[in-house]
């Protein structure tokens, strides 16, 4: 029976799963690269993002 690493290295030698994984690097990490940058273009801290959002959603719970 395979570890779990050993099985992990196993798949990634697929090229499709290997794309695969590696997809939501290529295509949503440079989101989170623009968002805090928007932010900042926008002139707004975190604590105001934070606000809005919770006005916005009703949702007051802080999530720690």
């Amino acid at each position: 029976m395979l570890t779990h690493e050993e099985m992990v290295a196993k798949m990634l030698q697929n090229p499709t799963v290997h794309a695969e994984v590696e997809r939501p690097e290529r295509e949503e990490m440079p989101m989170f690269d623009a968002i805090p940058q928007a932010r900042i273009e926008a002139g707004l801290t975190q604590a105001q993002v934070a606000a809005t959002a919770t006005k916005e959603t009703g949702n007051h719970e802080c999530a720690h």
